[in-house]
């Protein structure tokens, strides 16, 4: 069975609420169904992308753009892959399943999630995994401002550096075998993270301003 592939429009200008292009949403519906929903006034899925495919759990999303913004919200079951960069709250609310961005993202990424893997190649926005309850969170890229910004628990997983406000206590270097286990988990899905083998990261607790209960795992 084919994936759902949504290619965005060359001719699209505006922002597009993706909130419910999930698989939730969309199981048991007809590619003609699908086509007729509306995103937001009088915009309806045809009127932005082209559909095909017949999957309704597994999703990709094509020629993605920022104007493309909470793709992935609230999904609990399936997996979505957008290749490209996109715009804002990409997994928030997540509840469950696989989303991978191949490109960039914008802010609030992962804001509030709470179970499932979220899993970024390129760069993410300002207050990225705030508010982030469960999951994990994974950036390969650069990341902005206010990092885990009320974050409760789970884990963000990080390739480079990040700018830390104080409210993140650093832990030190470990060596980590855990994260075999969350690799093995990488290795079937479609990304760069399959590549990933470093078991050495340092590592930092928070946000202290909260519970407090959140890791951050940065990559040697």
């Amino acid at each position: 069975m084919s994936a759902l592939i949504f290619t965005l429009k060359p001719t699209v200008t505006t922002q597009v609420d993706c909130r419910a292009l999930i698989p939730d949403t969309l199981a048991g519906k007809t590619l003609t169904d699908i086509k007729a929903m509306r995103l937001q006034q009088q915009l309806t899925v045809a009127d932005v992308f082209d559909v095909a495919g017949e999957d309704t759990t597994h999703l990709i999303f094509k020629q993605a753009s920022p104007l493309m913004h909470h793709v992935g919200y609230q999904m609990k079951i399936g997996q979505i892959i957008i290749e490209g960069n996109v715009g804002d709250f990409v997994g928030a609310a997540m509840q469950g399943g696989v989303l991978i961005c191949k490109g960039n993202v914008g802010e609030r990424a992962g804001d509030a999630m709470r179970r499932g893997m979220l899993l970024i190649e390129g760069d993410a926005g300002a207050y990225c995994a705030s508010s982030m309850k469960a999951g994990t969170l994974g950036v390969l890229g650069k990341t902005g401002a206010r990092l885990g910004f009320g974050m409760k628990r789970g884990t963000l997983l990080l390739a480079q550096a990040p700018t830390l406000h104080a409210t993140w206590l650093d832990c030190g270097w470990h060596t980590l075998p855990f994260l075999n286990i969350l690799y093995q988990s990488f290795k079937t899905l479609d990304s760069r993270f399959a590549a990933l083998t470093q078991m050495r990261v340092q590592r930092w607790v928070g946000d202290v301003s909260g519970l407090g209960k959140a890791e951050i795992l940065v990559l040697a």
